[in-house]
């Protein structure tokens, strides 16, 4: 009786293995997949980051050319503040797919007929693919 109780219980135990193996492999799929996801995902979140970075250099460049083109370091100081205007930055490195849409309001009209207002507002988009990041600067000025 001895004898057969072992084998009775190598046999019972037959199979096992097997559960244990499958187990193990749905578990490390299961992980190799959240992993897969997660390094995906974070891979985005930086090409987003980049792309909202370019777009902000752009709209951060656009306002300083509004900004110079209205007050110049020109003798006799005459600037132009032009309603709307765009720019593309196709030639410049790392801007390639970038263009802005820039405004300049002055105002006139409200303590004295010397005082001038400016706002100047630029918005920078940069575009590749299913990707669109924009970035807005805005900039006040009181000339007295």
């Amino acid at each position: 009786m001895s004898l057969n109780s072992p084998q009775k219980s190598i046999q019972q135990q037959s199979g096992s293995m097997l559960i244990i193996a499958l187990f193990v492999i749905v578990v490390m799929t299961i992980l190799g997949l959240t992993m897969v996801k997660l390094l995906s995902s974070s891979s985005d979140s930086v090409i987003h980051e980049v792309f909202g970075a370019r777009a902000l250099h752009a709209a951060q460049s656009s306002m300083e050319r509004n900004v110079a083109e209205a007050f110049p370091l020109t003798q006799d100081g005459s600037g132009s503040c032009d309603s709307l205007s765009t720019f593309s930055f196709a030639s410049v490195p790392g801007l390639q797919n970038c263009l802005t849409v820039s405004s300049c309001t002055l105002t006139t009209d409200y303590v004295d007929e010397t005082t001038q207002y400016y706002h100047f507002e630029s918005t920078g988009i940069c575009r590749s693919g299913r990707i669109t990041a924009s970035r807005t600067v805005a900039v006040d000025a009181i000339v007295e």
